[in-house]
């Protein structure tokens, strides 16, 4: 007896998908979150360190001078070298990042000119831009060595999933202006409250100018590339490595907190906090990075062009 065939279930509606959370499945997990987030700043604080030291002894002011910088750097690359062999991740990705890192910031330095107040520019650019920019770009390289390389999975794994239409960044869009909303009443109450400890850095206004009023090279540095080295790490690797143990609710909180400490800035993680929520949710409700990555270089690109452009009194 031929059995009928049994009818395929009927696909989601547009409605229905819209409806659902999407978390990919992953092979990392919480530990591997942890360890990944701990080789980061290692290698962060490496390029930061082994930099400014060179710096310092190219004759220009630097945060971390020689000969400290060149002990803290070398300490820091061989702690996340250690993690990094112990837990059987690739080597390469995160040698190359601080190769690239220390590189790119101490040719720049060398090649540099004094701007006058002791602060080194190379094409146009303030080196601390260039270093911040080598250092963004760790995030990205410690995502993908921990999951895509050392797991084999999928780049779908760390969101990138195509997405149909505009109707996803549209949801970016309108999710951004909730947050920034948010992010107004926050700043507002802190004046009102006189908590000037918390209110946030005009960052955008920093890097702005440190690159000397460039804001295309800004914009490319601060609106693109960071945002998207960011996203790959904080949404696309560390959100669904936490949702195994902890569920997508407090992997969503989780995220955001880590993303806002590495903001390091008392006053930045409260609203970096908040930012990694609205983020975190355009990822879980589209199941893709690319919308979260257009709404964060929106947030970044809109603040520079406010620094520039808009005179607050």
């Amino acid at each position: 007896m031929i059995e009928p065939p049994i009818p395929a279930p009927p696909s989601p509606t547009s409605n229905e998908q819209w409806r659902s959370i999407t978390i990919p499945s992953v092979s990392w997990d919480v530990w591997d979150v942890v360890v990944a987030a701990t080789v980061t700043m290692l290698v962060v604080v490496s390029i930061l360190s082994l930099s400014g030291a060179f710096g310092t002894d190219a004759g220009f002011d630097t945060s971390v001078t020689s000969p400290t910088g060149y002990y803290l750097g070398l300490l820091s690359a061989a702690l996340a070298l250690i993690l990094i062999r112990v837990f059987k991740s690739p080597l390469w990705p995160m040698v190359a990042a601080l190769g690239v890192g220390v590189g790119i910031t101490a040719l720049s330095y060398l090649l540099a000119t004094d701007a006058g107040d002791g602060s080194a520019i190379f094409v146009g650019l303030p080196v601390g831009i260039i270093a911040a920019t080598a250092m963004s770009g760790v995030f990205a390289a410690t995502g993908i060595a921990f999951s895509v390389l050392r797991f084999r999975d999928p780049f779908s794994s760390l969101g990138f999933v195509k997405t149909s239409g505009f109707k996803p960044y549209l949801f970016a869009v309108a999710m951004w202006i909730v947050g920034l909303s948010g992010l107004m009443f926050w700043v507002q109450a802190l004046v009102w409250f006189g908590v000037d400890s918390l209110v946030p850095p005009d960052t955008a206004k920093k890097a702005l100018d440190e690159a000397d009023g460039n804001i295309v090279a800004t914009i490319i540095l601060v609106g693109i590339l960071g945002p998207m080295a960011e996203e790959i790490f904080f949404r696309g690797f560390v959100l669904p490595g936490l949702v195994k143990k902890f569920g997508i609710i407090w992997a969503l909180v989780i995220s955001s907190v880590v993303f806002g400490l590495f903001h390091i800035d008392p006053g930045a993680i409260v609203p970096t906090f908040a930012l990694g929520l609205v983020l975190g949710w355009m990822y879980l409700k589209t199941g893709s990075i690319w919308p979260a990555m257009f709404a964060h270089g929106l947030h970044n690109t809109v603040a520079v062009l406010i620094a520039k452009y808009v005179t607050v009194s």
